[in-house]
């Protein structure tokens, strides 16, 4: 009876085990790892987990090819609503997307390591939500991710063995825009007025 007993407990430690073991080759724990590198403010696991070069190529694919939609979306305004009747967008996705790159890559890097800025929160509902509601696009992994006020993102990851599932696009990336919005002019106000400027 108790070899019995022995033997169930033996067996169900080798499933759990095994089971934990392979679920560090989902894109659930590369989103959990993901998860805990913003809170904690850890460039080096974000980095390891997010594709920063292909997040940035396609988010300024996404950006630059706004000005082509139709005006059934809201028009941005302020700062970023200039930049996008100037057509700075379209820009930024052409000519000097390099340079773009390189400034937005280093920016993300800042943000990552600064514990003083909050950072973006992936909701942890998103972890299971990646392996339940995940579908295949070919070699890519899709799923949404719930942000505040309904809106969704989509995340699409893709494994490249020996290296973990990383992010490497995330579409719908306007709807943060009207959020930059206002964060850039909330620093915009707290600014401390110059009096020597005219």
């Amino acid at each position: 009876m108790l070899g019995g007993k022995f033997r169930h407990f033996i067996i169900l430690l080798l499933v759990g085990g095994g089971g934990g073991y392979a679920w560090t080759f989902t894109p659930s724990y590369s989103l959990y790892c993901l998860k805990h590198a913003l809170e904690t403010h850890d460039y080096e696991t974000f980095s390891r987990y997010v594709d920063v070069d292909s997040v940035l190529d396609h988010a300024l694919d996404e950006i630059g090819s706004r000005e082509s939609e139709t005006s059934a979306k809201p028009r941005l305004k302020g700062f970023l609503g200039k930049l996008d009747r100037k057509g700075l967008f379209k820009f930024l996705a052409g000519e000097a997307r390099e340079v773009t790159k390189a400034g937005l890559s280093i920016a993300v890097e800042q943000a990552v390591k600064d514990r003083d800025r909050p950072l973006p929160q992936i909701p942890l509902f998103a972890v299971p939500v990646a392996l339940w509601l995940g579908r295949s696009e070919g070699e890519l992994v899709v799923f949404p991710v719930k942000l505040k006020d309904e809106q969704t993102v989509e995340v699409k990851m893709r494994r490249t063995p020996p290296e973990p599932w990383r992010v490497v696009v995330v579409t719908n990336l306007k709807v943060l825009l009207p959020t930059l919005q206002r964060k850039l002019e909330k620093l915009h106000e707290d600014q401390p007025k110059n009096p020597s400027s005219p």
